[in-house]
């Protein structure tokens, strides 16, 4: 069975998490000090300098499957060492599969996260779109990375997934493929009547 890891805090992850979604879609980053972070304002020792992005599929269909990417990038700030990367799946978004050793329960991917100084970690949760969701529906997932368990999340990103028409989305794939076997029958069509009028030729000589 899955289960969350810093299970004491993780409850109060949706309430930023639902924070962050009301805004704009994007990434927010702020700066978040770690641990023994008593440097003096002009001194950048112990203080971690984190942004977190969240990237996928601008639109997809009922039925179909997405990758959502999200990249945790230390800046030149302290290592970031024992953290808490929690990503919310919205309803109508069916969790397939959550990458790089994460689990998920009640709707929120988390992994432990350690990243060096100038590093990036990237995790990765595939997604199917629900097959009665609303056309046009936005399903928007918001990440937060949590330095400190007693502390607000230091950054946060979001990505919203817009649902299309399945018909819309494959319309186009399907009058391709007839284009192409209808320019092959006509290629057929061409070479078959170059042979047999070659072959009249020939007769005739």
């Amino acid at each position: 069975m899955s289960r969350v890891l810093w299970e004491g805090r993780c409850r109060a992850v949706p309430v930023w998490i639902g924070a962050v979604a009301v805004g704009a879609v994007g990434a927010v980053t702020l700066v978040a000090p770690g641990a023994g972070a008593e440097a003096g304002p002009g001194d950048g020792a112990g203080r971690v300098d984190v942004s977190v992005s969240v990237s996928g599929q601008d639109a997809a269909a009922p039925g179909e499957e997405v990758v959502l990417r999200t990249t945790v990038a230390n800046g030149d700030g302290a290592p970031v060492e024992g953290a808490l990367l929690a990503q919310h799946v919205p309803e109508g978004l069916d969790v397939l599969e959550v990458g790089q050793g994460g689990m998920v329960e009640e709707g929120i991917a988390n992994w432990g996260v350690g990243v060096a100084a100038g590093g990036e970690s990237v995790h990765t949760v595939r997604v199917r779109v629900a097959e009665d969701a609303a056309l046009d529906e936005r399903m928007v997932s918001t990440a937060c990375l949590l330095v400190d368990r007693d502390a607000e999340p230091a950054a946060c990103a979001s990505e919203a997934v817009r649902v299309t028409e399945r018909s819309a989305a494959l319309g186009g794939l399907g009058d391709r493929a007839t284009l192409v076997r209808s320019v092959g029958a006509g290629l057929v069509l061409v070479l078959v009547w170059l042979l047999w009028r070659r072959r009249g030729v020939l007769r005739a000589r």
